[in-house]
């Protein structure tokens, strides 16, 4: 893929850009529970059917 340069866009935060490149996206929060349960997250505690 080419990289393109736009005068009107929007520059993207981390977690944006992760989504796009399709990486893994950080699930846990401060408080070492997870915001949600999928394959996409990084933590292996917030994908569903692996348990630690």
């Amino acid at each position: 893929m080419k990289n393109q340069n736009l005068t009107n866009g929007k520059k993207l935060n981390k977690k944006q850009l992760r989504v796009i490149t399709g990486g893994k996206e950080m699930c846990l929060l401060p408080d070492l529970t997870c915001k949600k349960f999928s394959f996409a997250c990084a933590e292996l505690q917030c994908q569903p059917g692996i348990e630690i």
